[in-house]
């Protein structure tokens, strides 16, 4: 795949991990998807991890900061969805039901962020970008390859980003209860209705990572610590998927395009 150069408004476009094991977590990914660290140093002693892929930014991590620990938030990856304008935005977050959790605040000359809640109570971060734009490499192994929102109430979840983020609903895909969600005319996320067979968690984003066997890298991820928490599937004329936790217990879905599954 090109350089990814630009997102439009409404598009996923970096994903972040916050762990509470910096140096295990880089060495987790590192042999998992073949990352190289990039560390930016934030305040001494403290870095914010870019990782590269052939050279470009990937993702990111970093350790928690006492606040999250204190609070018993566990690991996790944040989403971030590229905007024009953050205050806009969690403006209209504000006017639809939403929540601000963290800004909005400048990220020295990278961009402007604010984490937002949905009504739902998903967390997610949008991103005003200036000297970054986001991932720059998507769609190949070892690269963001989609994401996902959870929810306890598709239609209601849809309409509030649709209000907020000026998004359009897309295709449904049966038998699953899952909407396709377009930003700039194409297809960027999609949202799944929360089933109890599922599992007790909260709503969340969720990110894909592409790889060029989910088998094969299942089993390298269990083999460097990390646990299955669903097991390999196809979905016809998609790809292969299945649902992984890294050693600190976040979790991440691995993705198999179907011309290679």
């Amino acid at each position: 795949m090109p350089e990814v150069t630009s997102y439009t408004q409404g598009a996923p476009s970096w994903a972040e991990l916050s762990t509470t094991d910096e140096a295990g977590a880089l060495a987790f990914y590192s042999a998992l998807f073949g990352w190289a660290d990039d560390p930016q140093e934030m305040a001494p002693n403290s870095y914010y991890h870019m990782q590269r892929l052939n050279g470009l930014e990937a993702a990111a991590i970093y350790v928690q900061g006492e606040e999250e620990r204190g609070q018993g938030v566990p690991p996790h990856w944040n989403v971030y969805i590229t905007v024009d304008n953050v205050d806009e935005v969690v403006e209209k977050a504000g006017q639809n039901g939403g929540a601000v959790a963290v800004g909005p605040m400048d990220v020295f000359d990278a961009g402007r962020m604010a984490m937002l809640q949905d009504r739902q109570g998903a967390f997610f971060a949008v991103w005003q970008p200036d000297q970054h734009i986001g991932a720059r490499v998507k769609l190949e192994p070892g690269a963001i390859a989609w994401n996902e929102l959870l929810t306890t109430d598709k239609e209601d979840a849809i309409a509030f980003y649709q209000a907020v983020l000026g998004v359009e609903r897309g295709e449904s895909m049966p038998p699953m209860d899952y909407t396709l969600v377009r930003a700039g005319g194409t297809e960027v996320w999609g949202v799944m209705q929360m089933t109890p067979e599922m599992g007790e968690f909260p709503p969340h984003w969720g990110v894909y990572f592409g790889v060029a066997d989910v088998d094969v890298s299942v089993a390298q991820a269990q083999s460097l610590g990390g646990a299955v928490t669903v097991s390999a599937f196809d979905i016809p004329n998609i790809g292969r998927i299945a649902g992984l936790s890294d050693p600190q217990g976040a979790a991440f879905v691995i993705f198999q395009g179907a011309e290679t599954a």
